[in-house]
Order: C-alpha cells, then structure tokens, then sequence
C-alpha cells in the first residue's frame, strides 16, 4: 500500500472541501447558470466552463472538481437549459487541465509517486519539471479544443 499517495489524496480533498466550504464553487456555479439561461450565451457560458474547468483542474486535482460541477450542470438541464455543449467543456476542461500540474491528475500522481520510488535520479519528476511540458500542453490543447468546440457549436 503507497501511504504517501494515500495521504496526499487525504489532504487534497480537505484542501477541496475548504474551497468549497468558502464558496468559490457555489459562486462559479451560479455564474455559470445565470449565463447559461441565455441561449445566446451557450457557446461563451461553454468556453468559459471549459477554460475553468481546465484552470481549477491543473490546481485542485480533476475528480473533486468534477464532482462538484455534475450538479450544478445536472439542475440545469432539470430547468430546461441545453446542457450538452456544458457536458462536453467540462469534460475537456477538466481532462486538458489534468496535464497541467502534477497534482491535476490521479494518474500523474502514481506516475510521479512510482517516478521518485524507481531510485533512479533521472527518473525523478519535480513539480517544476513538470510545469514546464504541462502547462504548454494544457494551454495548447484549450486553444485547439476552444476552436474545434467554437466550429461545433
């Protein structure tokens, strides 16, 4: 059993439960429902979610985030929204901005946790290291998935 790994995913999610005991995603919810009731707004509201999702994601770890967002999608399509397009930006939002931190991802933190217990000094991935390859690939991947998803809807 890796009780380091273990842990992280402990305090990470006390970490989440402190974001989302301030509010911060309660307020990101309800910015998202109140553009989202406008039609006209769908393909911004998707943008912005994807964007967001992305951002959050690379910082707090993809699953809690997306586990708090279900809902708030869900009880939009409860009131009538075309909640497909959201659907799709979450779900690339949050799977793009898992590359960007080491952290953003379960499987990057076995990844770097099975890295460091290899024993080879080359092997190992420090958080800096990975910025540097993560967040161009997050960012480059948001740019072409912001095209391709603006030509779809």
């Amino acid at each position: 059993m890796d009780w380091s790994i273990l842990l992280f995913f402990a305090s990470l999610f006390v970490i989440v439960g402190g974001v989302e005991a301030t509010g911060l995603l309660d307020l990101i919810g309800g910015e998202l429902a109140i553009m989202a009731r406008d039609p006209s707004m769908l393909l911004v509201t998707a943008l912005g979610l994807m964007w967001i999702a992305a951002i959050l994601s690379a910082l707090i770890d993809n699953i809690p985030f997306t586990v708090t967002m279900i809902p708030i999608i869900g009880a939009l399509s409860a009131e009538g929204i075309d909640t497909g397009p959201l659907w799709w930006a979450l779900a690339i939002g949050v799977a793009l901005g898992g590359n960007g931190t080491h952290i953003g991802a379960t499987a990057n933190i076995v990844v770097v946790a099975q890295a460091e217990r290899s024993g080879v000094p080359e092997a190992r991935i420090t958080p800096l290291q990975w910025l540097k390859v993560g967040l161009p690939v997050m960012f480059s991947g948001l740019i072409v998935a912001s095209l391709a998803f603006a030509l779809l809807y």
